[in-house]
């Protein structure tokens, strides 16, 4: 079997990246109160450097108060963040590399092993993080269409900071997933389903 096409151009629409490897998103926790620094560029460049064809972001929360359980992930919202964001982009389109953030809402979630809660609590279909613990509150219709106009925000920021794509994190127990998932939205028993 070759891995020829792994080094291979690819393009879909307006995205052109030099190979097909792809840099994975991996919490990293390196960002303090959500604003990534140098040290975050650094990294970021430095796998552009390395000839990954498209590198995806750490998990970055949107412009929810409790959409993250822990102090240092990154935000994708607030002058202060962006700007970080926008030298991790800079840095990493001068290492000849292409970058999309992830962005994402934790939605109910346990408590960080550091103590640190969010200021409000965890939201998400039902406050519920597994069928067994309640550990937020239920959002209401109005916190959902908030929800996704921050999630539409975080991706128009990304696209005028000169991110190259998006990825939307809708996975692994996480806000969209809890939708999905009898155990974290029991809105289907209140409606007869």
């Amino acid at each position: 079997m070759s891995t020829d096409s792994l080094f291979r151009p690819f393009s879909l629409k307006s995205l052109n990246i030099k190979n097909r490897i792809v840099m994975a998103p991996m919490t990293r926790s390196f960002s303090p109160d959500g604003v990534p620094g140098e040290n975050v560029a650094a990294y970021y460049r430095k796998r552009a450097e390395g000839e990954v064809g498209l590198i995806l972001s750490e998990g970055t929360v949107i412009d929810r108060v409790s959409s993250s359980n822990d102090a240092n992930i990154p935000h994708f919202y607030g002058a202060e963040s962006l700007a970080g964001w926008q030298n991790v982009i800079n840095e990493v389109h001068a290492g000849g590399g292409k970058m999309g953030p992830q962005i994402w809402h934790m939605g109910v979630m346990n408590n960080h092993h550091s103590g640190w809660v969010p200021s409000q609590p965890f939201e998400g279909p039902s406050g519920l993080n597994n069928p067994d613990l309640k550990n937020g509150v239920a959002m209401t219709e109005k916190d959902i269409e908030d929800t996704i106009i921050a999630y539409g925000k975080a991706a128009a920021d990304a696209k005028r900071l000169g991110f190259d794509t998006v990825e939307i994190h809708g996975a692994h127990g996480y806000l969209i997933d809890q939708f999905f998932w009898e155990g974290t939205n029991q809105t289907h028993r209140w409606l007869g389903w």
